[in-house]
């Protein structure tokens, strides 16, 4: 089955990099291989609950859970190369590995976990998604929504639940300012317009605590507002990140998510036409 082929990569990913990764590195690896059944896990709550879900065959929901378990494969080699100061994108490094793969070697994959980490635009300027019919890039938009939805809800969760131990794995103090309480200009901007946040403009930790919570308005299924609020994850989230922010810019950051989540539970913005 597909998806038990999945398992087997993932796990292989891991092991290729565990062992000679450091103390540090090998607890992001435990962890980012936890999130990959997190983010599962979403997934699953998505594909019962959005009708557009609904009717696909058995095969097409093994394909949908391979790629929400496999969108974090490149996080591994990520992590370890990391500790050497090198660089590589996650997404597009896990999508190459499973272009040669001839099991997972299917735009329907490649390109929602090529996509999946960065701002949307990255894949309407894809040529590989450029190249699809207009019904074929439908069911793209459809897949990769699920996929970054569950992967930010995942999120969430872990950091509103266990933020006091997760807070050195998602705060650098050595990569960003953490004295300044207000935002960065374009950051804010970003979140004002309920936009994502582009993370090259992120400087602090105020500018990335703005930055994962703007992540709600990049949320696309109606479900993920669901969640969201049935497991308090956003106001355990603000709670969290409230330190990081001057009291009037934490207030207006609490209006503004607020307002934008009960909207979407009624139903009164429509993200995607699904």
């Amino acid at each position: 089955m597909l998806f038990e082929k999945a398992q087997g990569l993932l796990n292989a990913e891991y092991e290729t990099y565990y062992q000679d990764a450091s103390e540090h590195a090998r607890k992001v690896m435990n962890e980012k291989k936890i999130h990959s059944y997190q983010v599962l896990g979403v997934g699953n709550y998505l594909l019962k609950h959005e009708e557009v879900f609904h009717n696909c065959s058995l095969p097409e929901l093994q394909k949908l859970k391979a790629t929400l378990l496999l969108h974090d494969l490149g996080r591994f080699y990520e992590v370890f190369l990391h500790e050497d100061g090198g660089r590589v994108d996650h997404g597009v490094y896990g999508a190459n590995l499973l272009e040669q793969n001839t099991s997972f070697n299917d735009v329907e994959v490649i390109l929602p976990i090529r996509h999946h980490g960065h701002l949307i635009e990255r894949l309407w300027e894809d040529r590989d998604y450029s190249n699809l019919s207009e019904k074929e890039r439908r069911k793209i938009q459809i897949i990769i929504y699920l996929v970054r939805d569950a992967d930010k809800i995942a999120n969430f969760y872990l950091l509103s639940r266990h933020f006091q131990e997760m807070e050195n794995l998602f705060f650098l103090k050595s990569l960003l300012d953490y004295q300044t309480k207000i935002p960065s200009p374009l950051v804010w901007e970003a979140f004002m317009k309920h936009s994502a946040v582009d993370v090259k403009n992120v400087k602090s930790f105020a500018d990335q605590a703005i930055m994962y919570m703007a992540c709600v308005f990049d949320l696309a299924y109606e479900s993920s507002f669901v969640l969201l609020n049935k497991l308090n994850i956003l106001q355990k989230l603000f709670d969290c990140f409230k330190k990081f922010w001057a009291d009037d810019y934490a207030q207006i950051c609490k209006h503004e998510l607020w307002t934008y989540c009960e909207a979407r539970l009624r139903g009164d913005k429509k993200f995607f036409d699904f």
